[in-house]
């Protein structure tokens, strides 16, 4: 059974797409537009609600990961989309006489997008961007366990946007699963790969396209050049944001097994001279609930009660009553432990020593697709290697991060990572219907070939098909 909240704001979307199928190229820019004043009005209402969910959020990093990208977006797609939305014209070969064809980029329709909690604005209205200059329509359902942030979200598009075109809809799990099971002409779902596998199934019973963006262990493999205080600091300065809350985030490190104790010791050095005290600030974002803190707290106590080698790269302790935790590595663990099967999403560090490249690729590929795979090194060669033989949705080279973020470049999974995408022309061509169109003429002799009844002429076209053989 469909709540009437979500079968209200799916009906009057439905009945908007239906008066209003194709809108022109000025009023998708203008409500693109529309979502960028969206985002700049909001600015301090969202940097409060972040603060208000995870207990300790900075300014900063909501301008730079949240709100930030929406607007990335919105310019890039602002700057672009006229050039998209040009129609192509298909030469079809000269037996088509002057006929030609045509592909067009129509709307879908009705976009439903289930926004995770750990990015509530990037990724509740990022997608929006591509979604809305497709001109399409949407309806959000942001998060239950960041609620602050849902709600101001909420607010300031009801503020901005006619619900019949971009609307949000709040609730718990039952509204999700019913939220999956709508009649969308397209889903997307940002979380993890679990819930994914439910989405997806939900949405089949209705043949919906769907797009995941879900996560994984993405592997960062540090080559034995590439052990150096630089990339060793890039490398936490990526794994640290939000606290590793971030799906891609570096998941684990593999080291030179010969260059361990070096890595080890660069890593507390960087972080020592960065944060003599990290815990307490308002620079250590907290963990999002209780349940997540208790989760990561019990991957370190698992790891030490199996005598695995754990440390802190400063002298920092948990802080229940924050949900703050230190950054710790836990070295050389074995395969079974919690903290190597599950996606950590938080600042604990598996460090895996490795014998050659070719063994740090061979464990990488045994394991489900990542959604990013990083390398570092200066060595070319080796970093070309590892892009074309590492599966994975995206990867990296001497950065840790950065191509999941670039307003050129698509973003998106495979196979238990995901798949479809969102950001840049790809983004927008998926949320996108390219329409095929044959406009015939009365030159085309293919007409005549097809005419009954069939004739010599019919022969020789069936025939040409094979060439000289």
């Amino acid at each position: 059974m469909v709540s009437e909240q979500l079968g209200l704001a799916f009906s009057r979307q439905l009945t908007g797409f239906r008066g209003d199928p194709c809108p022109d190229l000025a009023v998708r820019l203008e409500r693109v537009e529309r979502l960028r004043r969206m985002v700049i009005d909001n600015r301090d209402a969202f940097r409060a609600a972040l603060i208000e969910d995870f207990g300790s959020h900075h300014p900063w990093l909501t301008d730079l990961m949240e709100t930030g990208p929406v607007l990335g977006r919105c310019n890039y797609f602002l700057a672009h989309l006229p050039g998209w939305l040009r129609e192509e014209r298909i030469d079809l070969g000269p037996e088509h006489g002057s006929s030609h064809g045509e592909i067009v980029l129509l709307p879908k329709g009705v976009m439903g997008n289930i926004a995770p909690w750990n990015f509530a604005i990037e990724s509740a209205l990022v997608m929006c961007v591509d979604m809305l200059a497709a001109g399409n329509r949407v309806i959000i359902k942001p998060s239950e366990l960041a609620p602050a942030t849902a709600q101001a979200v909420a607010d300031a598009v009801a503020a901005h946007f006619e619900p019949d075109l971009l609307t949000v809809v709040q609730g718990g799990p039952e509204l999700a699963q019913e939220f999956a099971a709508m009649p969308w002409h397209h889903l997307t779902f940002t979380g993890s790969p679990r819930i994914g596998r439910l989405v997806a199934q939900a949405a089949a019973r209705n043949l919906v396209p769907v797009t995941l963006e879900l996560g994984g262990k993405n592997p960062a493999l540090f080559a034995p050049d590439g052990v150096t205080e630089e990339l060793v600091q890039l490398f936490l300065s990526f794994k640290t944001l939000k606290s590793g809350q971030v799906c891609t985030a570096p998941d684990y490190v593999l080291v030179p097994r010969a260059q361990l104790e070096e890595w080890v010791s660069l890593a507390k050095q960087v972080w020592r001279s960065a944060y003599p005290a990290y815990v307490g600030t308002d620079q250590c974002v907290g963990i999002i609930n209780s349940a997540h803190y208790e989760r990561l707290v019990g991957y370190v106590a698992e790891a030490a009660e199996k005598g695995v080698r754990c440390e802190g790269l400063n002298d920092d302790v948990p802080d229940p009553a924050r949900w703050q935790l230190p950054l710790r590595l836990v070295i050389d663990p074995p395969a079974d432990l919690s903290c190597m099967i599950d996606e950590v999403f938080g600042p604990i560090i598996p460090v895996v020593p490795y014998d050659t490249v070719d063994e740090a690729i061979s464990r990488i590929n045994a394991g489900e697709t990542p959604l990013g795979a990083y390398i570092a090194t200066h060595d070319t060669a080796r970093a070309a290697r590892f892009v074309r033989e590492v599966r994975s949705g995206g990867a990296a080279v001497n950065n840790f991060g950065l191509q999941g973020g670039h307003v050129a470049l698509p973003f998106g999974g495979l196979g238990n990572s995901g798949q479809g995408c969102h950001s840049a022309k790809q983004g927008f061509l998926n949320y996108s219907h390219a329409k095929s169109v044959f406009w015939g003429s009365g030159d085309n002799i293919v007409h005549k070939v097809l005419a009954p009844p069939l004739s010599e002429l019919t022969g020789m076209a069936a025939n040409g098909q094979y060439g000289e053989a």
